[in-house]
């Protein structure tokens, strides 16, 4: 995830930016006091998430809304004034007030990771992953996967009429896949559109009966919960 944090008050940026680098999901943090700035940032890069503080000096953070940045947005402010308002922008996902602690702002990282996860739109060309089969390499597309498998040092990925077999660890390929796939399992990713039955601890997809650990089944849950 890149953020950008836009606060005139250079304390507030660096303890913004101390808190993103304790989340391991934020790869890149972009820090600037003057909201001009930040226009000029926003229309030269690709922002995730922008923490975006609401009176800045020489232009207010409605005013950046405005502009119409495709980015999750949490508000950082000691206005309150503006959080009725902000209901009336959809890509602002929280509205912290000063003074913060990380408890807090983890909570509105979290609304922002969920935003994120279901208004990310995937190109067609991006959902699929060429995997090694023999000596081959071989493409497959992703949203016709049902899940993947880890069997020894191979992956078994798993469509509704084939298998195909590949030389993969499972944390590498977690790492290439879009949102609509979960870990489910430490022996499991799941394409969560394939998903036909939910019971406690396990799902069905395609008649396969499928466990599900206490360790991932928070997420699962809550991003099928953001599909529906």
């Amino acid at each position: 995830m890149k953020c950008l944090i836009v606060d005139d008050d250079p304390l507030i940026c660096d303890l913004l930016e101390h808190f993103c680098g304790k989340i391991d999901e934020i790869k890149s943090v972009t820090t600037t006091v003057s909201g001009f700035e930040s226009i000029n940032l926003i229309n030269s890069s690709s922002f995730d998430l922008i923490f975006l503080d609401f009176n800045l000096p020489d232009i207010t953070g409605k005013d950046i809304l405005d502009l119409n940045p495709n980015s999750a947005v949490i508000m950082v402010t000691s206005n309150k004034e503006f959080a009725l308002d902000s209901y009336n922008y959809p890509k602002i996902v929280d509205y912290l007030v000063k003074p913060i602690d990380f408890p807090r702002f983890y909570k509105g990282f979290l609304r922002a990771k969920d935003y994120i996860s279901v208004n990310r739109k995937l190109p067609e060309k991006d959902a699929r992953l060429f995997i090694r089969e023999g000596g081959k390499l071989v493409k497959i597309k992703l949203k016709e996967v049902l899940y993947f498998k880890s069997e020894a040092n191979y992956i078994s990925i798993v469509f509704k009429n084939k298998k195909i077999l590949t030389l993969m660890a499972m944390k590498d390929l977690e790492s290439k896949l879009p949102d609509f796939f979960q870990r489910a399992h430490r022996s499991y990713i799941l394409n969560l559109n394939m998903i036909d039955v939910i019971h406690t601890g396990a799902v069905e997809i395609n008649n396969d009966h499928i466990p599900v650990s206490q360790r991932y089944a928070p997420e699962l849950l809550r991003k099928i919960d953001l599909l529906n």
